[in-house]
C-alpha cells in the first residue's frame, strides 16, 4: 500500500492552519479590538493540540480513504477534535459554574459560560467517530452491518443531522444577541424623606429608583435575572463629608423569573438604599457618584454575567 505523501502535505497543512493559525488569528484580533484577552499559557496550549491534531492529520492521509487503517485513524482524530474543541469552548473548567470567556469594554463586563457548546460539539464529534469505527470494522471485515440500514451510514446522517442543529443553534444564538436591548433611563428619581428633624439632615432617608427597559426580540426568553446595583462616589465636592471611593448605596438580590422572547418589557424598577452613615453629605454634598450594576441571567443555556458601569452627577438635597 503506497504512502500518500501529496495528500499527507495537503492535509497536514490545511489542519496547521485550521488548528493553529485560524484560532491564533482570531484570539490576536479579538485582542487588539480590546473585546476579550487570552493568557499566553491558553495559547501555548493550542499551539500544542494543533500541533498533535496536525500529526493525526497527516498519518490519517497516509492510507487511502477507503481502508480500515484510514478509518481507525480518523476514528481518533475526531475524537480528538471534539476533545479541542471542548477545551476551546472551556469544557475543562474544573469548580468553574461559567467558562474562561469574558468580553471587556469600558463600561462593559460580560463573563460567557459556553460549557454547554463545548458538550455538544464534543457529542457531535463522538457520533461522528463511531461512524468512523464501524467503517473501519466494515472494512476490515469486508461485511457491513446492517439494521435495515448500513449501521455506518446511520451514525454518518445523526452526525450531520447533529452538526446542523448545532450550527442553527449557534446561528440562533448570534441571530438572538443582536436583537437584545438593554437600556437604562437617564434620570434617576430621588425619595429624599427629611424624617422628624427637618433642618437637620442626621435622620434623613434617601432611596433612588432605577428604571431599565429590556427589549428582547430573539428566539429565546431569559430567565432567572438577578440584578444587583450600587452606587460609589467618584468625585465629591466636599470629601469630609462625602469621601471619593466608597459605596454611598446598593440594591441587592432583585429577582425577574423571565423576560419572554419578542417581547419590549418597559418600567422594570430597582430602588437603591443609601447607607446612612452618608445620608449627610449626599444631602449637603454635589458629587459625581458610579452606579455598578452587576447582571446574571441564563439566555439559551448560556451563562451570562454581565457588569455595567455608568457615571452621572447628583446634585445636593438641600
Amino acid at each position: 500500500m503506497a504512502v500518500q505523501i501529496n495528500k499527507m502535505i495537503l492535509h497536514g497543512i490545511l489542519n496547521a492552519l485550521m488548528y493553529i493559525a485560524l484560532p491564533l488569528i482570531i484570539f490576536e484580533v479579538i485582542s487588539m479590538m480590546g473585546l476579550m484577552s487570552f493568557s499566553q499559557e491558553f495559547k501555548i496550549t493550542v499551539i500544542i493540540i494543533g500541533i498533535i491534531g496536525t500529526v493525526f492529520a497527516l498519518v490519517r492521509h497516509a492510507f487511502p480513504k477507503d481502508t480500515s487503517a484510514n478509518r481507525l485513524i480518523a476514528f481518533g482524530s475526531t475524537i480528538y477534535s471534539g476533545l479541542y474543541m471542548f477545551y476551546i469552548f472551556g469544557g475543562f473548567t474544573s469548580g468553574v459554574t461559567l467558562g474562561t470567556y469574558s468580553i471587556n469594554l469600558p463600561m462593559l463586563q460580560v463573563l460567557l459560560g459556553l460549557q454547554v457548546i463545548a458538550w455538544l460539539l464534543l457529542g457531535s464529534s463522538g457520533i461522528r467517530a463511531l461512524q468512523y469505527l464501524i467503517e473501519a470494522i466494515e472494512l476490515r471485515k469486508k461485511k457491513e452491518y446492517r439494521v435495515k440500514f448500513r449501521l455506518s451510514y446511520i451514525f454518518k446522517v445523526l452526525g450531520t443531522i447533529f452538526s446542523l442543529i448545532i450550527f442553527g443553534y449557534l446561528g440562533s444564538i448570534a441571530y438572538s444577541g443582536m436583537n437584545l436591548g438593554f437600556n437604562f433611563r437617564d434620570t434617576f428619581p430621588v425619595d429624599h424623606d427629611p424624617g422628624v428633624l427637618p433642618f437637620d439632615p442626621i435622620d434623613d432617608s434617601i432611596n433612588v429608583t432605577i428604571t431599565f427597559d429590556l427589549d428582547n426580540q430573539g428566539f429565546y426568553a431569559i430567565y432567572d435575572i438577578l440584578i444587583d446595583a450600587e452606587f460609589h462616589t467618584v468625585t465629591s465636592a466636599n470629601e469630609s463629608a462625602l469621601p471619593v471611593g466608597v459605596k454611598v448605596g446598593e440594591s441587592l438580590d432583585n429577582y425577574f423569573s423571565t423576560f419572554h422572547s419578542f417581547t419590549n418589557n418597559t418600567n422594570n424598577n430597582i430602588t437603591l438604599i443609601m447607607d446612612p452613615t452618608y445620608i449627610v453629605g449626599l444631602a449637603t454634598t454635589d458629587a459625581t457618584l458610579a452606579l455598578k450594576i452587576s447582571f446574571s441571567t441564563l439566555y439559551a443555556a448560556i451563562l451570562v454575567n454581565l457588569n455595567i458601569s455608568v457615571n452621572f452627577p447628583w446634585t445636593h438635597l438641600i
